[in-house]
């Protein structure tokens, strides 16, 4: 009896944090763009133009491709926030089945490795259009994204200038070394 509890326990946590975790990446990556998800959708854009000094046929085909890209994407996030509220039903059953739970994390998970996979074509697919100045600069930020250390997330409660921020900017210019 024991024993029952205790896995129930553990799976009920485990949804709990993989729900948690899904909804942190949803919203900080794959929510729904609004009514202007086009002028949205450039804002990045508008970074790397400034960042990598993309050329204005540079930026145009980038344009096309992340119209392309975000459609993509948006398919697969709508199967994700399915997969959630079937996760969500499952758990909620007085007697979930955790076979058809095992299930939805596995579709879930693999969702979530598509739009991961489909991001790096991207970015390679990027790549192709730069310069070799212009991808060192280009996969430099990507870096800094991947690491946290970009300035967005920067921006998001680290404190810029800030005795941490300042110990892990060195730290990634030791890296970059």
């Amino acid at each position: 009896m024991k024993k029952k509890h205790f896995v129930i326990a553990t799976v009920f946590l485990c949804v709990i944090n993989i729900t948690a975790l899904a909804t942190f990446s949803y919203n900080r990556w794959i929510r729904p763009k609004s009514m202007d998800m086009q002028q949205e959708s450039f804002e990045p854009l508008q970074i790397l133009r400034s960042e990598v000094r993309l050329t204005p046929q540079q930026m145009e085909r980038m344009q096309g491709r992340r119209l392309s890209f975000e459609r993509e994407i948006a398919s697969l996030s709508e199967k994700m926030q399915e997969a959630k509220n079937s996760l969500v039903k499952e758990t909620r059953k007085p007697s979930p089945d955790l076979d058809r739970i095992d299930a939805i994390i596995e579709e879930y998970s693999r969702l979530q490795a598509s739009i991961q996979k489909e991001t790096m074509r991207n970015l390679f697919k990027d790549r192709e259009l730069l310069t070799p100045q212009q991808q060192e600069k280009y996969f430099s930020l990507f870096e800094d994204h991947m690491r946290g250390t970009g300035r967005r997330q920067r921006a998001r409660g680290r404190g810029r200038g800030g005795p941490r921020w300042r110990k892990e900017s060195q730290q990634d210019e030791r890296i970059r070394k």
